[in-house]
């Protein structure tokens, strides 16, 4: 296990720049990960009318899920993989826009993975402080959504013969 917080989130991700959301991980086991984002006025995801919808959580919940899978790989001196977001079969919003300059906290459990890398998360994005007293649930429950990502274990080989 890599020690947590992890701050360096970028070489965890197959993303680079000002798209790496993540401000830290917190936590990490063989199940899920927990991270910590603060989203500031002149995010990536920030609109021209200065909110963040909430629907836009969605890549932040992914980005936690390719950041798990991320921290698998440096475990074992592999390379990060690239995954994709194929969609969710439940996604509750409870807000219209996420809030600015506000902790959030995202977290992810693994529901069910195949062999060929086809894997559904539970996931919520909250607005808290970290870390939550033990046995009590997040306050201000912002998403709740089950997504559904797939990350082939050899990309190329998928891609030939897709």
């Amino acid at each position: 296990m890599l020690p947590c917080p992890i701050t360096r989130i970028a070489p965890l991700l197959p993303h680079s720049g000002n798209m790496v959301l993540l401000d830290r991980i917190l936590s990490y086991d063989e199940t899920g990960l927990c991270a910590a984002v603060c989203l500031r006025n002149g995010h990536p995801l920030q609109q021209a009318d200065g909110t963040i919808p909430a629907w836009m959580g969605m890549e932040l919940l992914a980005q936690c899920i390719g950041a798990l899978e991320g921290c698998f790989a440096q475990e074992h001196g592999q390379a990060i993989r690239l995954g994709f977001l194929l969609g969710t079969r439940r996604l509750n919003l409870l807000t219209q826009n996420l809030p600015l300059n506000r902790p959030l906290i995202a977290d992810v459990h693994l529901s069910i993975r195949d062999q060929n890398g086809f894997a559904v998360f539970d996931c919520r994005l909250y607005e808290s402080e970290y870390p939550l007293p033990p046995q009590q649930e997040p306050p201000n429950l912002l998403i709740q959504a089950a997504l559904n990502v797939f990350s082939p274990p050899n990309l190329d080989t998928y891609l030939q013969s897709a």
